[in-house]
């Protein structure tokens, strides 16, 4: 594991002992210590991890240059950007939680604004691991040619790198402090919030608890006459408003029945008076219809009785 990260620092070695040419940029000189990274949260010593990786990095001496052909300086590498993405993961969705009395509004824009900064060191992480890859695929094809031109451009690149992990992670842990900062004004609303309810209903169970002890100095056998006699007349005004009640249906009642019988006479008197003016209507009609039957059949039994031959006149024929 060494003697692969060895490798590695050979080549980063190299190229920031290698002379570049001034950038437009201020740069850190190789020669200088780069700035110390501090903090105390998870998140904050995975970076701190990565950012010593980088610096040990360039302590080591230039003895193993065929070690660079190995991928398990990458890997490892990658392993430690992963953990110091995922603490950060870890912190923000903590801080969330305690983000929950903090209005909507506020809480998406600081979640917004932690999510771009987070992208940008993941990005700049990401960044820093394909450059080093593709020295490494650079390496193996010069391998026995001269490399300096190639180490100085790598250590000009990583130079800039180191830089930007910087700044992005200190722009991270200023967003994560606004952010915690939201989360204890939001708490401490909620509890300034919750106070104010509780506090009538406190002064309630304590005026409650007052009159409680004045009863019980009372003797037992009073306050259960007084309960006795509160029911009892309770209990008597119920029955009275139920007697009352059952009376007025009685009466109700009685109303329905005999409204219900007035019109049931009505009803049948009508019937018979429509039955009598129907008979009347009709039985003119009838007794007609039976003359005129009775004519129509006398009519018929003559014209039968006219047209019957004699048997005489049938023997001349």
């Amino acid at each position: 594991m060494k003697a692969l990260w060895v490798a590695l620092v050979v080549t980063l070695l190299a190229g920031c002992r290698a002379e570049v040419e001034p950038e437009p940029e201020p740069e850190v000189q190789l020669g200088q210590e780069q700035p110390e990274w501090q903090g105390s949260q998870p998140w904050e010593l995975a970076l701190g991890r990565l950012w010593d990786y980088l610096r040990w990095v360039q302590t080591l001496s230039d003895q193993v240059q065929e070690e660079l052909l190995s991928t398990q300086v990458t890997q490892e590498l990658t392993a430690l950007m992963e953990e110091t993405m995922k603490e950060v993961k870890a912190y923000k969705a903590e801080l969330e939680e305690q983000l929950s009395p903090v209005a909507q509004e506020t809480r998406a824009r600081l979640s917004k604004e932690l999510q771009a900064a987070q992208a940008r060191l993941g990005t700049d992480m990401e960044d820093l691991r394909s450059r080093l890859a593709h020295y490494r695929n650079e390496v193996q094809a010069m391998l026995g040619q001269t490399t300096d031109e190639l180490r100085n451009r790598l250590a000009s690149h990583l130079r800039k790198l180191r830089k930007r992990l910087l700044r992005d992670a200190e722009d991270l842990q200023k967003r994560l402090a606004v952010y915690r900062a939201g989360a204890v004004e939001g708490a401490e609303r909620s509890v300034s919030a919750l106070r104010e309810r509780l506090g009538p209903l406190v002064e309630q169970g304590r005026l409650g608890t007052a009159t409680t002890s004045t009863l019980g100095s009372q003797p037992l056998r009073e306050r259960a006459e007084a309960w006795g006699q509160k029911l009892r007349g309770r209990l008597e005004a119920v029955g009275a408003r139920a007697q009352d009640r059952l009376d007025k249906m009685r009466e109700q009642l009685e109303e329905v029945r005999a409204k219900v019988e007035e019109q049931a006479s009505q009803m049948r008197l009508q019937a018979e008076t429509f039955q009598a003016r129907l008979k009347g209507w009709f039985q003119p009609l009838v007794e007609d219809l039976q003359r005129q039957w009775a004519g129509l059949v006398e009519k018929v039994q003559q014209l039968a009785v006219g047209t019957t031959p004699t048997p005489a006149a049938s023997k001349n024929q």
